[in-house]
């Protein structure tokens, strides 16, 4: 896999200047749990949500996927930093970690856009699948090329922070 190698790490959980806004929104009523705050799975929707217009803007079209090709999440992490409460706006930026002929590694931001606070981040792999087959094949020519580009546009300039991050014991 063609994954960047960093010099330095950033100081903070925040996208980065080549970051792609991918998503805004505001959390609706429907979204938040008996806590008060918002709901796991609605992180992960938006996540998702946000993770289809990255690959959209980087050139996966609704005439690809006719093809039968498309990009199929196998791996995520989530790390919650801070509560977000009902009508919360939103903004969700995506960054390319890495690439090659069947996967796609991202990383993306949740911000608070009214206070600007990192609320939460989210890791993920994607691979590249023949849906007809369903089962991961290269990339062709057009998409290698798309990878390529969205790789060199949307880097991270540091390792993010919670890049690679896994679950401790500490409390």
């Amino acid at each position: 896999m063609t994954d960047l190698t960093f010099e330095t790490t950033a100081i903070d959980d925040r996208p980065q200047e080549n970051a792609l806004l991918t998503l805004e929104t505001v959390v609706d009523e429907g979204w938040i749990d008996y806590n008060g705050h918002m709901t796991e799975w609605q992180y992960y929707k938006l996540l998702a949500d946000a993770g289809e217009n990255f690959l959209r803007a980087m050139g996966f079209s609704e005439e690809y996927r006719l093809r039968g090709f498309s990009f199929f999440s196998v791996e995520g992490h989530l790390r919650n930093l801070k509560e977000c409460r009902l009508g919360t706006p939103i903004r969700i930026f995506t960054e390319t970690i890495g690439v090659d002929d069947l996967r796609l590694h991202i990383y993306q931001y949740v911000i608070n856009e009214a206070r600007d606070i990192v609320l939460a981040t989210g890791e993920h792999m994607m691979i590249h699948v023949d849906t007809v087959r369903r089962r991961a094949v290269p990339v062709d020519d057009y998409m290698k090329g798309c990878l390529q580009r969205a790789l060199v546009k949307w880097r991270p300039l540091k390792m993010p922070k919670g890049l690679h991050a896994s679950i401790t014991a500490a409390v």
